[in-house]
């Protein structure tokens, strides 16, 4: 099992990867989005449109690496590439299924692209979220949603997690505020996972199901004026360490099916 597409493409809605060199020295594919227009938080119709072109454009499309959680809902139009069903492994502090007001939002947006998946995508069979600290009983009313919430004091044993993914096929997507602030520093909220067991649970999911791509975001707004400020350097180096091992985890996956193979 393990990783089934391959490549790396890097995003930048801004300057943020920029600084993190040892990211940018794994060959990769460049998407400058930087000059785009209403995409912050929200993607209007016609954004959307030409986000879409692009990114069915793109080569490499093992690992995505997406920038700040305000454009997680890129993984949404990833998703609509998806060929076969799938189960979407969501790591994140936040469900991203929408608000609870009994009202659709009109706009695609970071807040509610997993409510779109689940309406707009066939082939997305089911959703299991795993981390999130910031709940609240509507997002357990959700059909085909299985949420592992985390708050610090308990431990979900692995065979839980995997005895709740029902596809073979699988895409996963992380958001860092799911990580700790020792950890990771991000513009959202963040919950209390730990970088390793993140990892841990990444790894085995590679073992045991074929993951047709993987996305990261959660990076904090970074311009380049930022790069020589103290506090920013440490913030960055933090996100970079996190993101590295990410990436190594889902590559070494990505080797272990290429020798089964």
């Amino acid at each position: 099992m393990g990783l089934v597409r391959k490549g790396i493409s890097v995003i930048h809605f801004d300057e943020t990867y920029f600084a993190q060199t040892k990211l940018l020295q794994y060959p990769h594919e460049d998407l400058d989005f930087r000059q785009m227009q209403h995409v912050n938080l929200f993607c209007e119709e016609d954004s959307l449109t030409i986000l879409q072109k692009q990114l069915q454009k793109r080569k490499q499309k093992g690992i995505t690496y997406i920038g700040s959680g305000n454009y997680h809902y890129i993984t949404y139009i990833i998703l609509t590439e998806m060929t076969k069903p799938f189960t979407l492994i969501l790591f994140d502090n936040h469900p991203d299924l929408g608000n609870d007001q009994g009202h659709e939002e009109s706009l695609l947006s970071c807040g509610s692209w997993v409510s779109y998946a689940l309406k707009e995508i066939p082939l997305l069979q089911q959703v299991v979220i795993i981390g999130p600290t910031t709940i609240s009983q509507h997002h357990f009313n959700y059909h085909h949603v299985v949420i592992f919430p985390f708050d610090g004091r308990h431990h979900y044993a692995l065979k839980s997690i995997l005895s709740a993914i029902r596809t073979q096929n699988v895409y996963i997507s992380i958001d860092k505020d799911v990580l700790n602030t020792t950890e990771a520093e991000t513009n959202w909220d963040q919950g209390v996972m730990n970088l390793s067991t993140l990892t841990y649970f990444l790894e085995a999911i590679s073992k045991y199901k074929k993951i047709e791509g993987v996305d990261i975001c959660g990076e904090e707004h970074l311009s380049p004026h930022d790069t020589v400020l103290p506090n920013y350097q440490a913030g960055f180096h933090k996100n970079e360490k996190a993101n590295l091992a990410i990436l190594k985890t889902c590559l070494k996956g990505s080797r272990q099916q290429t020798r089964g193979a």
